[in-house]
């Protein structure tokens, strides 16, 4: 049996998508999401469930809604962070954020478009890290 031979730039493409993969699961000051054009979770890294208490299994397939407190779902503040991103690109926001367990944190939030090659929105990233309430 003969081993196929590699190329180093496949082999350097592999190692940096194993790097990247890692660097983004290994993260655990921020919160880091991967969603669809719906906002539905798609990944979910080592930080997120640090900071929001779900593990991948329980929150991987629900909207990012979740996170958002009543007052402001009912605002549809998700939703509209949501239209800023796809029309500016990216959507910021500081607020109250709801946990797993229903404890409150105030988080910073970024949303970020994804495109394709064509320019349009196929998803987003949502960066979230938790702000210090006494922080000044």
């Amino acid at each position: 049996m003969t081993k196929k031979p590699t190329s180093k730039i496949s082999t350097k493409k592999e190692i940096l998508e194993k790097l990247h993969q890692k660097m983004i699961q290994e993260v655990r000051d921020f919160a880091i999401i991967l969603m669809d054009i719906d906002g539905t979770i798609l990944s979910w890294n080592t930080g997120a469930e640090k900071i929001k208490g779900y593990k991948a299994e329980d929150i991987i397939g629900q909207n990012f809604r979740i996170f958002y407190m009543p007052k402001d779902r009912e605002a549809k503040l998700p939703e509209q962070l949501i239209e800023l991103a796809k029309k500016e690109g990216r959507a910021k926001h500081i607020g109250r954020r709801v946990r797993k367990d229903g404890s409150i944190f105030w988080g910073s939030v970024l949303i970020t478009a994804l495109h394709d090659d064509d320019g349009n929105v196929i998803g987003f990233t949502k960066l979230t890290s938790e702000i210090d309430p006494n922080y000044k």
